[in-house]
């Protein structure tokens, strides 16, 4: 029971997503980004840029609103082997719409200085399976999702370089449910047997919420030539301080066996989000074609170990719960570019590796996911003050083999035909 327990609190604790990116970072910070990162890191031009690199807001001419919005639907489906009958299945998760919107602002504070604003998020995580399904009891339900308030300056030093910060308010709020084998603690029957039926299972939800986790940015861009541009920026780790509560639903007769158990109960947690290194360059062939390389480090290795202090332990003796998860640092590279058509029309397209961070003697069923490749393409149309761009992506998720353990509710298989079609607009305006 307490391993249960610790399973769903990990998640709380860990700010888990439905993403487009390693582990479950979200990486689409506008259409543009999404279809063209490279040329937002390192080129510019949009108020969402500053996403990516808060020195792109030197890019940026006059007084900008940009809003807008990402779309996401994940597939994805888990091969389980039953230990005790040898029973193969595969189980997929509810198909859902997930939105993720973004909005920024853009404004000169003096001459070479512009202040912006962005609300957005950084990280996001959605998957629901039946309450019936063989790995219940290790995950049933994630939904958690942030808002990120984000004011940035950057300044232009001169002709070819300007340079960038800024610092990241984090609000969050996430919601894991799976099922408890209370027969199978009780010694009724074999414990987290898949095929035992879920007449005695208790369901568990957990809920976390923070007040606020404080990041910050730096940014460069260099023009060294009117055709070539670097951009090169820093995304700091956040630090949460998770507060929540695990709440039960037990079946009468396990309510009756065990009054002291399953009650109510607050719980808090520490974790330490990750750092991002994103470095790109972008070269103009032509006046209308610019192609670029994107690289980003993603320092997942800060999720080593997760730690969970409950405030009334629902078990004597198991106040403090912990369990290791030792991550990796991980790269993902992505090249693109952009083609403008006429005046008015632009196209974008890139392809994307996004490595997993996942440890996989410590895979489960709450982060499905492994290395993705991602397609994307996408149109922005111009005129007079106004831009508006759409773009869509296709990502395909690796298959990942999971060794059994039981006493987790894994069991040996793998997550499989995974994959995502993702659809995101910005609507902008200069004043």
């Amino acid at each position: 029971m307490t391993t249960r327990f610790f399973q769903s609190a990990a998640v709380f604790s860990a700010l888990a997503v439905a993403s487009q990116g390693s582990g479950f970072s979200l990486f689409q910070g506008d259409s543009t980004g999404m279809a063209d990162a490279a040329g937002s890191i390192a080129k510019g031009g949009r108020a969402g840029d500053m996403y990516y690199n808060p020195a792109q807001l030197s890019s940026v001419t006059g007084t900008v609103v940009q809003a807008g919005s990402f779309f996401t639907r994940p597939h994805l489906k888990i091969e389980t082997t039953d230990p005790y009958t040898g029973r193969t299945q595969k189980t997929a998760a509810d198909k859902k719409w997930f939105a993720i919107p973004h909005a920024y602002f853009s404004t000169p504070l003096c001459q070479d200085v512009q202040f912006g604003f962005g609300v957005f998020s950084r990280m996001g995580l959605g998957d629901e399976f039946p309450r019936d399904w063989p790995g219940r009891y290790n995950s049933t339900k994630v939904d958690f999702s942030t808002i990120d308030l984000s004011p940035a300056v950057s300044w232009r030093v001169t002709d070819w370089l300007s340079i960038g910060g800024g610092l990241t308010f984090q609000y969050f709020d996430i919601t894991l449910e799976q099922e408890i084998d209370a027969a199978g603690i009780a010694g009724m029957r074999r414990y987290n047997d898949p095929a035992a039926g879920p007449r005695l299972d208790v369901h568990q939800r957990i809920h976390g919420e923070d007040d606020c986790a404080v990041g910050w940015d730096v940014g460069v861009k260099v023009d060294p030539t009117d055709k070539l541009h670097f951009g090169l920026a820093y995304h700091s780790p956040v630090s949460v301080k998770a507060k929540g509560h695990a709440s039960y639903d037990a079946p009468a007769a396990v309510r009756a066996a065990y009054p002291m158990f399953f009650r109510y109960t607050k719980a808090r947690g520490n974790i330490k989000e990750p750092d991002y290194l994103m470095g790109a360059v972008a070269y103009d062939f032509t006046d209308a074609l610019t192609l670029g390389v994107n690289v980003t480090r993603s320092g997942w290795s800060s999720w080593d170990k997760l730690e969970i202090v409950e405030d009334e332990p629902f078990l004597p003796g198991h106040g403090v719960l912990g369990a290791e998860k030792d991550w990796d640092d991980v790269w993902r590279f992505s090249v693109g570019g952009s083609y403008r058509v006429d005046e008015n029309w632009s196209v974008l397209a890139s392809f994307t590796w996004d490595d997993s961070p996942i440890n996989r003697s410590h895979a489960d069923y709450i982060v499905p996911a492994d290395t993705r490749e991602i397609y994307a393409v996408g149109l922005a149309w111009t005129s007079g003050a106004w831009t508006v761009d759409a773009t869509y992506f296709f990502e395909k998720i690796n298959d990942m083999s999971v060794s059994a353990r039981p006493a987790e509710g894994i069991w040996s298989g793998r997550y499989c035909d995974g994959f995502s079609h993702a659809f995101a607009f910005s609507v902008g305006y200069n004043f």
